[in-house]
């Protein structure tokens, strides 16, 4: 791991200062992949985080992560090593209407307490990295058509029995009219 950045960060003096970090953090760190992804064990992820203020002076922060994380496959349900490539751009606020007002362009983080937790940062970045479904692209794929089976179809001569017995009731009545 590396541990050239510190836990909590004010994000103006960050951005006055053009701060930037980077190096690797344990997948096991990032609070918010538990349950998402499967054991982390000593996996680590690069990520490169860097402050700025963009031409309105709004606090921008441009966040990439890259490397591979395991997760469990949907499929088979086997363990397989996904690969990350994630880079976006957050822009700090203090309220909703101030979120309301970034371009379209900055993902909203909302910072009421002028503290950023770096490692929220990265793990942000790798959730929205990670796929929604994750299938390993190693595994069989699924069949385009369903192979045609034997269906047991127990009132197939049904239809058949109830024709015959109509004629016979028909050429039995006839009879007695007769």
């Amino acid at each position: 791991m590396s541990r050239d950045f510190p836990d909590w960060i004010d994000p103006d003096k960050a951005a006055a200062a053009g701060r930037e970090f980077s190096g690797t953090v344990p997948l096991a760190r990032l609070a918010r992949l538990e349950g998402m992804i499967a054991d982390p064990g000593d996996a680590e992820i690069g990520f490169h985080v860097a402050f700025d203020h963009d031409e309105q002076r709004q606090v921008r922060v441009d966040v990439s992560v890259s490397g591979q994380v395991p997760l469990r496959c949907q499929r088979t349900l086997k363990v397989f090593e996904q690969p990350v490539e994630s880079r976006s751009t957050v822009g700090i606020v203090a309220s909703d209407q101030a979120a309301d007002s970034l371009p379209d362009d900055y993902e909203p983080l909302l910072c009421e307490d002028s503290k950023v937790e770096l490692v929220r940062l990265i793990g942000e970045e790798v959730l929205l990295g990670l796929p929604l479904v994750p299938i390993d692209p190693a595994s069989p794929g699924v069949e385009e058509e369903a192979p045609k089976s034997d269906t047991h179809r127990p009132f197939e001569g049904l239809a058949e029995d109830l024709r015959k017995n109509r004629h016979a009731n028909r050429d039995k009545n006839r009879d007695e009219e007769n």
